[in-house]
């Protein structure tokens, strides 16, 4: 997908280094039929990890304009109140239909 490759390359591009993490949750997503995709809030200065999650929704609406069916669960963590640092961990689990979605 054109779109995976050019948000990792932005992503990679702000990094410094080739982590290609959209590609690596497309690909747990078709191999298994979900993938947890967590993120980092904070007030401030925006964690890398939010980058990657405002990514990773982009593909979402993609995939469902596409016309696949995709899921979302949102994870309660333990830890969902403000750090020392002024942040929280939230993710949310992605599942895709097997036979509506991207697996085959």
């Amino acid at each position: 997908m054109a779109r995976v490759a050019s948000g990792d390359a932005k992503l990679n591009e702000r990094s410094g280094w080739n982590a290609n993490t959209l590609a690596g949750f497309i690909n747990t997503l078709v191999k298994t039929g979900r993938v947890e995709v967590g993120w980092r809030e904070c007030c401030g200065k925006t964690d890398s990890t939010m980058y990657q999650h405002r990514e990773w929704v982009k593909i979402v609406s993609m995939l469902r304009k596409d016309g696949v069916v995709v899921n979302e669960e949102q994870v309660k963590h333990k830890n969902a109140y403000a750090t020392n640092n002024g942040g929280f961990w939230n993710s949310i689990i992605y599942s895709v239909q097997e036979e509506k979605g991207l697996r085959k």
